[in-house]
């Protein structure tokens, strides 16, 4: 029969002197035993008692080499039992109980869970590490590229000011210059019309004049003499007094080998007209060979002719080269010129064309 402490301990031997302390209890069924009740012959130096079982418990369990686990085991209270062994050393270990395997597969299975648990946390933890650091270099490089482009939008601000400038700038200009071009087309309408004029009043000057050209030059000559010679020659009868100033004039071609031309001026406009029409006569009757040449006034050696023509001014003479060689290109028969104006006629029976300028000569056919 067993009795409880006043502490409410079990007690699986006499249940005498309650109050002891010098106890053992059970690993099996976890009653107490009293020292004196289970000491054996040999005393109790040698129980384990981490390991100790009680005698009751220790005779239910089933003889060696039964099969019944269910046969009771018959308790002797005079036998006296010896406590387990100890285990020897470097043996294998005893395999716990079911129940202790469980809790330990439990315990295993928990600790698992544990560590996974911590692994995640920790793998979240760096992925969390990473995400802000990567977090933080992309502030840092965006920060970079809005400063980039905070620069790049300021320097499109200038370029567009100065772009929107420049476009004001060059309406101003676009303006100015048709305002210009308005101003140089008069200047040069205006410029055409002074050189004409300018030409008409040089020309006017020298209505009064004629050119004699290809007159061969001679030391200590007699320009006047030759002058009145010729109108002797050209039957016409022209006194010194009539002629106001006669010389030679420089060549507008330095290179070239012909003679410097004379001019002389008559006293008044008929007798000049007077001169030119006899020396135009002169050649009309004459034969090729035998127009108007330096054998005429007593130069020996090879017959070079000699022409009569009107003083034209500079821009006036240019003008009648130039339609000298357009009309031999273009096929013109005629170009002549009359009181200081140039005319061309292709043949004999067309209409003449006056020339006035280079633009009226350009328009030749």
């Amino acid at each position: 029969m067993s009795s409880k402490l006043s502490n409410g301990n079990d007690w699986g031997c006499c249940g005498a002197n309650l109050d002891s302390n010098d106890l053992m209890k059970c690993i099996t069924c976890g009653k107490n035993y009293h020292m004196d009740c289970i000491s054996t012959s040999s005393g109790t130096e040698n129980i384990e008692v981490s390991a100790w079982e009680c005698p009751l418990c220790i005779s239910q369990r089933p003889k060696n080499g039964s099969n019944d686990e269910n046969q009771p085991v018959r308790f002797n209270p005079n036998v006296t039992t010896r406590a387990p062994k100890r285990q020897a050393l470097q043996s294998p270990p005893e395999s716990p109980p079911a129940s202790e395997s469980v809790s330990a597969s439990a315990s295993a299975s928990t600790v698992s869970a544990s560590e996974i648990r911590s692994i995640m946390q920790e793998y979240c933890m760096n992925v969390s590490s990473r995400i802000d650091s990567l977090s933080s270099s992309l502030k840092s490089e965006l920060k970079s590229v809005k400063d980039e482009i905070s620069d790049m939008k300021c320097s499109m601000d200038f370029m567009n000011s100065k772009y929107e400038l420049l476009l004001q700038e060059h309406k101003e200009t676009k303006e100015a210059m048709v305002v210009l071009q308005n101003e140089n087309s008069a200047l040069k309408t205006n410029v055409q019309n002074l050189n004409s004029r300018l030409n008409s009043l040089e020309q006017s000057a020298r209505a009064m004049n004629v050119e004699i050209q290809c007159v061969p030059e001679r030391k200590n000559e007699n320009i006047l003499q030759v002058v009145t010679q010729l109108g002797s020659i050209i039957n016409c009868n022209v006194k010194s007094e009539d002629i106001i100033s006669c010389t030679r004039i420089a060549k507008i071609n330095k290179s070239s080998a012909r003679p410097k031309s004379i001019v002389a001026q008559f006293s008044n406009k008929k007798i000049r007209d007077e001169f030119l029409a006899a020396s135009i006569n002169f050649n009309r009757k004459k034969a090729m060979h035998d127009k108007l040449n330096t054998s005429h006034l007593g130069f020996n050696g090879e017959k070079t002719p000699i022409f009569i023509v009107d003083h034209l001014s500079p821009m006036n003479k240019s003008l009648h080269a130039a339609a000298r060689k357009i009309g031999k290109e273009k096929g013109y028969k005629h170009v002549w010129v009359r009181n200081g104006r140039i005319f061309m006629r292709k043949t004999d029976d067309s209409d003449y064309v006056l020339i006035r300028d280079m633009d009226s000569l350009s328009k030749i056919k």
